[in-house]
């Protein structure tokens, strides 16, 4: 059973039938908040993780009952044999809701008239359920700034226990292969473009023309050597990185069983890992030196590419990226894009 830290991850929840708790004290609502929704399902994977609306917020409703507290974890983290996964996650606690329900009853502090924090609090993602497994997400009073007040609900639910813990998503973010091998999960699909010399004449004196950097005295400046790919034999051995666009290499959402539905983000401009080798001197030396015969591109290309390889010797060098199809380029250095050679095309395809 891999052991879970608070980072990425999710879990799952089945219905929950919480019949048999006592019922904890009704405390008088504000008068100005309106009662919350009723869900007939609590799921935290289909929620919006930064606690956007899936059921508003509110006092109790009448007639509605709560039996048990439900708290959404996304953004968990897991490690198993197979990699890193981003987990949802769901526990349950029960026990003596007096203070919760307090809380929940507990008017906002009006708005205060000395200075806020720019820093934006997202609401903790906590419902109320019933006997019959229906919730109503829980409100938390806000203080002057219109920040929740986080504290007193974690005072709260201090009170209560954990009675289930449950993943409701599961997403593959760092397959172990691309841990063990040293390759990031995901690469860019696109090189970062910058403006061609006819591009910036054509923006001078305008409002988006480049601005110059401020200059520094010298004596201001700390030293710094910018990575750079390894030359012809100053390396033995590259770390080939292979990705594709293919969406059949992204590694999508799973609901756990009995759920119902679940939240997948998409990033368009990625490619995903689909595997790793490592290259002997000989292959090193023939792709480093077919790669420094390569030439600027004959003129600009916006081709969808399918697939693309990463070199890298580690340490302080920099990747180097061919794209196998497409525009077929090389970057290096980040930022340098030529036309990859016929030759180092051959020996990468």
């Amino acid at each position: 059973m891999p052991r879970i830290r608070a980072l990425a991850v999710a879990l799952t929840a089945a219905a929950l039938l919480l019949a048999g708790c006592a019922t904890a004290p009704r405390p008088a609502p504000p008068s100005d908040t309106a009662p919350g929704d009723i869900v007939s399902e609590i799921s935290c994977a289909g929620m919006d993780p930064l606690g956007g609306d899936a059921g508003a917020a509110g006092v109790l409703p009448d007639g509605f009952e709560p039996v048990a507290v439900v708290r959404c974890l996304p953004f968990q983290q897991t490690e198993d044999n197979q990699g890193i996964w981003s987990v949802v996650a769901r526990e349950t606690l029960e026990g003596d809701l007096t203070e919760v329900l307090a809380l929940q009853a507990q008017a906002d502090d009006p708005p205060t008239s000395g200075p806020c924090s720019a820093v934006l609090m997202l609401p903790p993602l906590v419902w109320l359920t019933d006997a019959e497994g229906r919730g109503i997400r829980l409100r938390i009073p806000v203080d002057g700034c219109s920040q929740p007040k986080v504290a007193l609900l974690e005072e709260a639910l201090a009170a209560l226990t954990v009675t289930r813990s449950d993943e409701e998503q599961r997403t593959l973010t760092q397959p172990r292969a691309a841990i063990d091998a040293g390759c990031a999960p995901v690469w860019a699909a696109q090189p970062l473009q910058l403006a061609s010399p006819e591009e910036l004449q054509k923006w001078e004196g305008t409002e988006v023309a480049p601005r110059p950097a401020p200059t520094l005295d010298e004596e201001h400046l700390v030293p710094w050597t910018p990575p750079r790919v390894p030359a012809p034999g100053e390396v033995d051995r590259l770390t080939l990185c292979a990705y594709s666009t293919d969406p059949s290499a992204n590694p999508a959402s799973t609901p756990a069983p009995g759920a119902t539905t679940w939240v997948s983000v998409q990033v368009d401009g990625q490619a995903w890992f689909t595997g790793a080798r490592e290259l002997d001197a000989a292959e090193t030396g023939a792709v480093l030196e077919a790669a420094a015969s390569a030439q600027p591109l004959a003129e600009p290309c916006d081709e969808i590419l399918g697939s693309l390889v990463v070199l890298s010797a580690g340490g302080t060098t920099a990747p180097m990226t061919v794209e196998l199809d497409g525009c077929r380029r090389l970057i290096v250095d980040f930022l340098t894009t030529y036309a990859a050679p016929a030759e180092l095309l051959d020996l990468l395809g």
